[in-house]
């Protein structure tokens, strides 16, 4: 069976590692430690991959990309290879914990902002059956309408869930459906911020490491998990190879802000490229937790809404069908 770690798990896995190497453990030592602890099946799979790829003679990163690559995103292993190459691993585990602690908690956000109007679409659908079962006589019974409509109702929603999750997959290598989800309104500027805090996050790690800049330009495009900013990366990295400035290659794509294009420009000039990619990873992961926080404000008020619409729906054909059971019942006498 695979496994897999959620956010949460991946905060925890990427916080105990960061403090102990912090303190200059091994990491071997570290790894026999943390496996020695209560953990969930993905964690220890991780941990277990780790421990097996540097029994082998292997970096962290190579360990973690041979043996751990399905619990783990571009992000993860782009952060954990500079990290290593700049000698600054706990740094990079300490990025990841708080890249995590951040993703889970606009999740945890979201999921508690579609709880109300679930529950009062629910009751839109049971309250007034309650009615029209007491005239009717005639077709399926309470229960089972109740139970097909319930029925109908989390069929649609898992498809929509599940549609939406092809379109992502999509997105991380498609730019084209990467633009177009970045146009849904409140979902899409939280998906552009997020991708942006990771392409600048990797390459301020990339910076630190010393790696050639057309390197990191790709290894951050590849980490964003933005199928745009990883074309644009790419494209940008070739033109750097051929001489032109980091900015300017990025300008050329047309895909990134050019608030950011001049401030790259800026601290390219200035010698302080590693200081203002640290700033704009804090400001886009800022931008991207206020746009949660937008979408979970709203979102539950357009639940609400499209709700209200069904239950004024449902009032008319709870009425139409009991006044049209006291008619008929009436012509019957």
């Amino acid at each position: 069976m695979m496994q897999e770690m959620k956010p949460a798990d991946k905060t925890t896995l990427y916080r105990e590692l960061a403090k102990l190497t912090q303190a200059d453990f091994h990491l071997d030592r570290s790894l026999t430690l943390l496996l020695g602890q209560k953990t969930s099946p993905g964690r220890r799979a991780f941990l277990l991959g780790m421990q097996r790829g540097l029994s082998e003679g292997k970096s962290v990163s190579e360990s973690v990309r041979e043996h751990s690559s399905h619990l783990v995103t571009g992000l993860e292993l782009a952060l954990i290879e500079s990290g290593e190459r700049s000698g600054q691993l706990s740094s990079a585990f300490h990025h990841l914990a708080r890249y995590f602690a951040s993703a889970e908690n606009a999740a945890r956000q979201m999921r508690g902002a579609m709880i109300y109007p679930l529950i009062l679409l629910h009751l839109a659908i049971l309250l007034p059956e309650i009615p029209a079962a007491i005239v009717r006589t005639e077709g399926p019974g309470f229960t089972v309408r109740i139970l097909i409509m319930v029925g109908a109702l989390w069929l649609l929603l898992a498809g929509i869930y599940v549609a939406w999750l092809k379109l992502e997959e999509r997105a991380l290598t498609s730019a084209s459906v990467d633009r177009w989800l970045n146009r849904v309104p409140l979902i899409g500027p939280a998906r552009h911020h997020w991708a942006m805090a990771r392409f600048c996050q990797v390459f301020h790690s990339g910076l630190l490491a010393a790696l050639r800049m057309s390197e990191i330009t790709r290894l951050a495009g590849e980490a964003a998990q933005s199928g745009l900013i990883r074309a644009a990366s790419h494209e940008a990295a070739d033109s750097i190879e051929l001489g032109e400035q980091l900015s300017l290659s990025l300008a050329d794509t047309q895909v990134f802000d050019p608030l950011f294009i001049n401030a790259l420009a800026t601290a390219e000039e200035v010698g302080k490229l590693d200081e203002e990619m640290a700033r704009w990873t804090t400001a886009e992961t800022l931008s991207a937790s206020e746009s949660i926080e937008r979408a979970s404000l709203w979102l539950p008020k357009i639940g609400y809404g499209l709700v209200v619409i069904f239950v004024v729906y449902r009032i008319f054909g709870m009425v139409q069908g009991y006044y049209g059971g006291m008619l008929e019942q009436i012509e019957r006498l």
